[in-house]
């Protein structure tokens, strides 16, 4: 637990966003939060996060909800069936047909997969001659866990340095393929390139626990 105070204390972080608060009833209560918790507060606390960071895409980007055709999403903070995408895009109001596409098993790489996978999709539409124009959103919630992370350091008397880095937080951005009603874009994907480093599988991983996540960012 010294070992991971001190980290903390050098990581340059200042401040963290969070969904609650340090008094928050849910890393406060004598036993660590249960998975099914854990996952009421990311929907409940999580997805609104998703939900504003996505419009806020949409108003920048200068298209209508209607032009959506793709929604591309990410997360290692949370795992169900129907996934937090299904939420978002019943949050934002979408009520036409698009594709829907949650990645997942990918961690810290989830927005950059994001954006390789939309890229991919534009392209495929583009070589059909349609438009698309691809939402693409992360949300993590890590806050909540920190009840369990600090149990773990304790019990295992190990050092994880998840408790010291990661916070809540949600990012969206649109990716057009510049198909239909031309629009100007703020940024620009150049290109992408996904390689797998060998024998790196235990360096940082999320495995899924009854208290959430048992093994959040070794160090």
């Amino acid at each position: 637990m010294k070992k991971v105070l001190s980290i903390n204390l050098f990581t340059g972080i200042d401040s963290r966003s969070s969904i609650g608060t340090p008094d928050h009833p849910l890393v406060n209560q004598e036993k660590p939060p249960t998975i099914s918790e854990l996952h009421d507060i990311y929907i409940s606390d999580g997805v609104p996060l998703a939900i504003s960071a996505a419009r806020k895409a949409i108003d920048e980007a200068k298209i209508d909800l209607s032009q959506i055709t793709h929604v591309v999403s990410t997360t290692c903070t949370n795992s169900a069936n129907p996934g937090f995408d299904h939420f978002v895009v019943k949050g934002l109001g979408i009520t036409h047909q698009v594709e829907k596409v949650l990645l997942h098993g990918i961690g810290c790489s989830g927005g950059l997969a994001s954006l390789r996978t939309a890229a991919n999709l534009a392209l495929g539409h583009k070589a059909r001659g349609k438009p698309a124009r691809i939402l693409c959103v992360a949300l993590e919630v890590s806050t909540s866990m920190v009840r369990s992370e600090l149990e773990s350091i304790h019990e295992l008397q190990e050092t994880r340095i998840g408790v010291a880095l990661f916070s809540d937080c949600a990012s969206a951005v649109v990716l057009s393929n510049d198909i239909g009603e031309p629009t100007v874009p703020v940024y620009d994907l150049l290109g992408w390139d996904h390689r797998i480093i060998p024998d790196t599988e235990k360096d940082l991983g999320f495995d899924v626990h009854p208290l959430g996540k048992s093994r959040p960012c070794h160090g």
